[in-house]
């Protein structure tokens, strides 16, 4: 058995849903299952119990899940220490941030601290949608992000940290009719176009807003932006409202006010990262970031 097989199968234990495993590890489902059932063989023992209904661990299964853990974390810590010991820490640390959220007050302390004690490591920070900044968190591509709790609480094997507590606001343009309003509720925008992101953008935005809207009794009329960006251009042209967290740049927009409005979703501002993901610097970064920013559960 090889290393890339047994993260198969920790994947797949974890998840205990093959089709999902598969998405994680972007791989077909099909390919998974060929490469669990090497593995059964060559250890010749059972690792997975399959119904239509369930996916469940054997005896023998949950033994190797512990111990493979345990391997595969040594393996991976040896790598990143191996390439490291010769000339310093140094390499990447690759850093996504959700487009259109505004950070400029979260960085300076720690990027501070890393050049001064880490100037060999390269810090890059990239902005971009809510699914490209999963994927690419899945891809290892990035090593930490900075997006909205909702879009992470059900995601696999990733673990997170909520940073600041954040509500939702309905963003209307300052000649809205309700521009002025201490508060309102979803339903007085029945009329408007609620302008939201597509489900190629994010899964779980758009399906959040339609829910509040059905909740509320009223079926909106839509417009989808390709991105965040565009919806907050969108709303900043008077053309369409929408929903925002107060840590979105046009917060403080004199063109757009934000308004008070009854709970939709968690989008508190939340740094996240892969479990397997062994890059050393992201711990340094996590743990210095956290004494500026202290994190919450």
């Amino acid at each position: 058995m090889n290393i890339t097989q047994m993260k198969y199968f920790i994947t797949a234990a974890k998840c205990l849903n093959f089709t999902k495993a598969a998405e994680i590890l972007f791989i077909t489902q099909p390919a998974l299952s060929r490469q669990i059932a090497a593995i059964e063989q060559e250890l010749n023992m059972q690792l997975f119990i399959r119904t239509n209904r369930f996916v469940r661990l054997t005896p023998p299964a949950e033994v190797l899940l512990r111990e493979f853990e345990r391997i595969y974390d040594d393996y991976n810590l040896a790598i990143a220490n191996a390439r490291n010991s010769f000339q310093g820490l140094s390499g990447e640390l690759n850093i996504g941030i959700l487009e259109g959220m505004y950070v400029g007050d979260l960085f300076p302390g720690i990027l501070k601290y890393l050049a001064e004690y880490y100037p060999n490591i390269k810090i890059n920070l990239h902005t971009y949608s809510f699914n490209d900044l999963v994927k690419k968190l899945y891809q290892n591509e990035l090593d930490i992000i900075f997006t909205l709790y909702f879009d992470l609480k059900d995601r696999e094997m990733l673990r997170y940290k909520v940073i600041e507590h954040t509500k939702d606001h309905v963003v209307v343009h300052k000649d809205h009719r309700l521009a002025n309003a201490k508060f309102v509720k979803l339903s007085d925008f029945k009329d408007d176009t609620i302008i939201m992101v597509s489900t190629e953008d994010s899964e779980e935005s758009p399906r959040l807003i339609l829910d509040a809207c059905k909740t509320a009794g009223f079926t909106p009329n839509v417009r989808f932006a390709s991105s965040l960006s565009e919806e907050m251009l969108w709303v900043e042209a008077g053309v369409g409202v929408c929903i925002l967290d107060s840590r979105n740049l046009l917060y403080s927009n004199p063109s757009v006010r934000f308004l008070e409005v009854e709970s939709l979703s968690d989008p508190s501002l939340t740094m996240a990262w892969h479990e397997n993901n062994y890059n050393p610097m992201k711990k340094i970064f996590i743990e210095n970031f956290a004494l500026d920013h202290p994190l919450k559960d």
